[in-house]
């Protein structure tokens, strides 16, 4: 028995090492073969035939270097594959050394013919080396691979999936003995692990395709690494160096000094009200910057956004306010996995209060305390718990929603036509409540005066072409978030250039629900992938008032009228796209309202949804009848 547990581990070793020799030089097969493409894969203009990335870390021992593999081969299956695929970049902004590079292409005929080393281009200016693949014809197999020398790759995510299929996808990467290699793989990635190396494997990868207000990033193939030096990475650690790492130094005479100077010990202030106050006094007076010494962080009026983790901590700590750290993911990026922990995935860090139930988001600054950060909503998470003296336990539940009413976006629009009959002028009134609120209020604080005009444009008018002539903002001072009567508000005085006027005889049609903004269709979509995800709920209002020009008048305003709906599985609303128009003298009044009630629907709702985006889309583009009255 003895024997044979030695011979296992010899071969083990064995094993890992010829594999670990692999990548330092690694060599393509001289007569290549490569798996069938399915069927279903051959409409496509290329497929992926394989895709293998290997990495070999070597630590210790006066060695810190890595060996990297790339290696791909694609299959040309129609024309306008050629030119979308013919070209490839490398980056070697960090590139230690290249060992190999070799570019070939397999015709169908299976003979090989390889690109010279001259044909391999240093962009200029670039960090990048470039090829690309000349006389290539349908049926033709691209090939390249290199091998470079480079640092040790010591966490990082890999992606699989693409816009054409994968038939054969493999990372691999080793462990070494000064820490542990942790790794999580997701949709369709397969754990073919041997010894000391970890091997994720997949075959025959769908192409990826974009959909709108979906989690598209989430859900594609990819492998996570990294390295620690836990023997059993988990929660609890992670936990502890999220702890240590806010806990990492101390300035309790500067904490002493604040929580006085703004009377925080005040046994008269709520929970509510002294949280409020540290937060407005920090994004109110504090800038973020490069900042090394935390002492002086008050004394400079500067901090790195690690300190405000540090900041916010501490003063809790100090008022003896009870929180919990919790961690969530983007949930357009990652899926929150309760069993792997992946330090990258858990981007975002919040503070919770419990007795408030509302939350702090230390990393973005912008974010006033109350609601979750818009990525985390309605998303899983891990809250943390430690008592004083007592260990760490931890639950994952769910970041509550948000309520649609705190997140609206309401807009008058006065719209004037000019007697050339040409020329569009829009004076509109934007107000903003919830996270735009918060965001805009942080963006105007430091955008640069040449970029205000395409901020104004962009954020009243999206994608349409119109000329900012007069703007001013109101409440844009951060202590407004914490005000629901004082809104960011965007007043503005637009000159529309493009055409909103078409000229039919002696009649003129407008398109007055461009003043909208630009808005997406959907009329082609028929299928589905995901399910529909949104970041938070939230409502528009819109309320447009054309007058109408001297010597017109106006017809069809029913051609403004829609009406679609999304109801859930108790036949309530929860979603809605609304418009209603009547004349009122010489003024045609629109009333538009839009909301979505929800994060989440599932794609067999698609229809419902999908109706509503195109009644939007619809409006927008809807015509009423301008009559020259004789």
């Amino acid at each position: 028995m003895k024997k044979l547990i030695f011979f296992i581990t010899v071969l083990l070793s064995q094993i890992s090492f010829s594999q670990e020799e692999e990548v330092k030089n690694y060599k393509w097969d001289e007569s290549p073969k490569f798996k069938e493409i399915p069927a279903e894969f051959t409409s496509y203009p290329a497929v992926v035939l394989k895709d293998y990335r290997l990495y070999e870390n070597k630590v210790g021992g006066y060695a810190y270097k890595a060996f990297i593999v790339k290696h791909q081969a694609i299959k040309i299956l129609s024309e306008t594959g050629i030119n979308e695929y013919n070209k490839v970049s490398i980056n070697n902004r960090y590139v230690r050394d290249y060992r190999d590079l070799k570019v070939r292409v397999i015709k169908p005929d299976g003979k090989i013919e390889e690109l010279p080393k001259e044909k391999i281009i240093e962009k200029q200016g670039t960090n990048e080396k470039q090829f690309v693949f000349e006389g290539v014809e349908k049926g033709d197999i691209i090939e390249y691979y290199y091998v470079i020398k480079d640092f040790p790759e010591f966490s990082g995510a890999d992606y699989f999936q693409r816009d054409i299929p994968v038939i054969d996808a493999k990372f691999q990467i080793n462990k070494i003995s000064q820490a542990q290699t942790y790794t999580a793989a997701y949709n369709g990635m397969k754990n073919e692990s041997v010894g000391t190396i970890t091997i994720y494997t997949a075959s025959n990868l769908p192409a990826y395709k974009f959909e709108k207000n979906a989690t598209n990033v989430a859900n594609l193939a990819k492998v996570y690494y990294f390295l620690n030096t836990s023997k059993a990475y988990n929660y609890i650690s992670y936990y502890n160096s999220l702890y240590n790492f806010a806990d990492g130094v101390s300035a309790k005479s500067m904490i002493k000094d604040f929580v006085e100077d703004y009377k925080l010990n005040d046994p008269a202030l709520t929970t509510d009200e002294k949280i409020k106050i540290m937060d407005i006094f920090l994004k109110e007076n504090i800038e973020l910057d490069k900042q090394y010494v935390y002492k002086k962080a008050l004394e400079t009026k500067k901090m790195s956004r690690n300190m405000v983790l540090y900041f916010y901590k501490d003063v809790l700590d100090f008022l003896k306010i009870k929180y919990q750290f919790t961690a969530s993911t983007d949930k357009f990026d990652d899926k929150f996995d309760k069993e792997n922990v992946v330090p990258d995935a858990l981007s975002e860090i919040l503070i919770y209060i419990p007795e408030t139930k509302k939350y702090l988001s230390p990393f973005q600054f912008w974010m006033p305390y109350g609601q979750p950060n818009a990525l985390s909503v309605n998303n899983d998470a891990v809250y943390f718990d430690q008592e004083p003296k007592q260990q760490v336990t931890y639950e994952f539940k769910k970041i509550e929603n948000v309520l649609m009413n705190d997140n609206v976006v309401k807009a008058t629009s006065d719209i004037t036509i000019e007697d050339d009959m040409e020329t569009v002028l829009v004076n509109k009134k934007s107000t903003y409540a919830g996270y735009l609120a918060a965001y805009f209020r942080y963006v105007v604080k430091y955008i640069s005066p040449e970029k205000i005009n395409d901020f104004v444009k962009n954020n009243t008018f999206s994608d349409v072409d119109v000329e900012v002539q007069k703007y001013t903002f109101e409440n844009k001072e951060y202590k407004n978030n914490y005000d629901a009567e004082k809104p960011f508000t965007i007043n503005s005085e637009i000159k529309v250039k493009e055409s909103w006027i078409e000229n039919a005889g002696k009649n003129n049609l407008i398109t007055i629900g461009k003043v909208l903004g630009k808005q997406i269709s959907l009329h082609q979509e028929i299928n589905r992938t995901n399910p529909i995800v949104l970041s938070y709920p939230k409502k528009n209002v819109n309320y447009i008032n054309l007058n109408i020009p001297a010597g017109y008048s106006i017809k069809n305003v029913e051609n403004l009228a829609f009406n679609k709906e999304i109801k859930n599985n108790n036949n309530e609303v929860i979603g809605l796209f609304k418009s209603s128009a009547k004349i009122e003298g010489n003024i045609v009044k629109i009333a538009v309202e839009e909301f979505y009630n929800f994060t989440y629907l599932e794609k067999e709702k698609y229809s419902e949804y999908r109706d509503l985006v195109n009644a939007l889309y619809d409006f927008n583009n809807a015509s009423v009848l301008l009559t020259r009255i004789n």
